[in-house]
């Protein structure tokens, strides 16, 4: 039987962290080798926590719930 209640949790699914982990690093690189911030960085970094914020709000239909309530 199923853990969960049928709420979804408000915690980010691993892939979501996966996804957001990588976007970082990659401007994370592009920063130290440019050695300073750029506008190119900047522009980066806004595009990554714009995916992160609509990659957060838009369900994932293959795991309806979410991630499963912890008890």
């Amino acid at each position: 039987m199923s853990d969960t209640t049928g709420r979804k949790s408000l915690l980010p699914t691993r892939k979501w962290w996966a996804a957001l982990i990588t976007a970082l690093t990659a401007v994370l690189i592009n920063w130290v080798q440019a050695g300073h911030v750029t506008k190119e960085i900047l522009i980066a970094l806004i595009g990554v926590v714009s995916q992160a914020a609509v990659a957060y709000l838009v369900p994932n239909e293959s795991t309806p719930g979410g991630v499963p309530v912890r008890r």
